[in-house]
């Protein structure tokens, strides 16, 4: 029985083997990408900030004074 089968597993094994490497190896690339990316952005949102500029909460962005929110520019009327 098993003499009728090996063959067929001989031809899978290889394939099958890299297929799983392959799945590793992109899924492990992308959880790389994903941390690179969310330490990149924490380090640009702590340099980014000006000189002497105290450091605010995130909680408390919400709170803050007109213009010193991110994304809270003031639109000039006309």
């Amino acid at each position: 029985m098993f003499d009728a089968i090996s063959p067929y597993l001989a031809t899978l094994l290889p394939t099958v083997g890299v297929a799983f490497l392959f799945y590793w190896i992109i899924k492990y690339m992308i959880e790389a990408d994903r941390r690179e990316r969310k330490a990149l952005a924490a380090w640009r949102k702590e340099h980014d900030k000006p000189a002497g500029a105290p450091e605010q909460p995130a909680e408390n962005a919400e709170n803050a004074p007109s213009g010193a929110a991110e994304g809270s520019e003031e639109k000039p009327t006309s």
